[in-house]
């Protein structure tokens, strides 16, 4: 319950701080996206090896040891040239080993989440229409099910499991662990085409239990029950229904964010008024007035 409060209180703060400029901008039927994803998982919790931080990340030679693949697709929405939302649905498996328990395990997890996106590029260096990328963040939160199997590394018999709830009816499948997740994400977007861009993103994703791995930690602390897995992915999303994003190197309807009676921003302020102040210095050198 108190990562859903947290994820809702973030949430409510994005949307209150963008709401004005989300009206401002596109309506429904516009800025859609598309896309499809795959990458490397890295879990976090008691059944991982000794290692830092850092060792977690693909630039580490201990990452690839418990690494495993996960894929999945997302549908994405723009309401303005700082906010969005975006829903995910994945699946893949997971995997960590703690060679002093002589134990480890391995998972099949399908997740679903909503996240709400922010374009960081456009927030701290201005409204560029020409910009050939993006830079962005989000938050979300979604549900899990999962299935493990916990192994010893010494005979690799299995020696516990999560995730094999009594079936509903007699001779049904097994229940799955289901558990609320949240998510933290960073990204960046490549526009290799007029309706096409590369996806390059690293994300968090928490789980509310301490049984992903089949291990319970004794430790009652917040963080040592902590577990949950990164995913560093590259993917490619189909842009559709477009009206201010990305055409050719161009923005469509441009008139939609150029200043004016509206009292729209100009999408691009800094660069029209450097732009500005030269032709007015160049017509002062030009054009000379007599006095009478």
């Amino acid at each position: 319950m108190r990562l859903l409060r947290i994820h809702l209180l973030f949430a409510l703060v994005i949307l209150s701080i963008f709401s004005v400029e989300a009206k401002r901008y596109n309506p429904y039927g516009t800025d859609w996206a598309f896309g499809i994803y795959g990458g490397g998982t890295s879990f976090f919790g008691d059944l991982r090896a000794e290692s830092g931080g850092l060792n977690s990340t693909p630039f580490s030679k201990y990452f690839y040891q418990d690494m495993r693949t996960m894929g999945g697709i997302n549908l994405e929405k723009w309401f303005g040239p700082y906010v969005g939302v975006i829903g995910n649905i994945q699946y893949g498996h997971i995997q960590g080993t703690k060679e002093t328990s002589h134990a480890w395990f391995e998972a099949w997890l399908f997740e679903y989440n909503l996240n709400i996106s922010a374009n960081l590029s456009n927030i701290i260096l201005d409204l560029d229409q020409r910009r050939r990328w993006m830079v962005y963040t989000s938050i979300g939160i979604g549900m899990s099910e999962s299935r493990s199997w916990k192994y010893s590394t010494i005979t690799d018999k299995v020696i516990g499991t999560n995730g094999f709830g009594k079936p509903k009816k007699k001779g049904g499948p097994f229940i799955p662990m289901t558990e609320t997740i949240g998510n933290y994400a960073l990204g960046a977007k490549f526009y290799i085409g007029s309706n096409l861009t590369l996806n390059i993103e690293g994300s968090i994703h928490i789980i509310n239990s301490d049984k992903l791995d089949a291990t319970t930690n004794d430790n009652s602390s917040f963080i040592s029950g902590i577990e949950g897995y990164n995913l560093y992915s590259i993917g490619l999303q189909y842009h559709f229904g477009f009206n201010g994003y990305h055409i050719s190197n161009r923005y469509k309807h441009r008139a939609r964010y150029n200043g004016g009676r509206t009292g729209f921003v100009h999408i691009n302020s800094r660069k029209t008024g450097r732009r500005n102040r030269r032709i007015f210095k160049r017509g002062r050198r030009r054009f000379k007035f007599k006095r009478r």
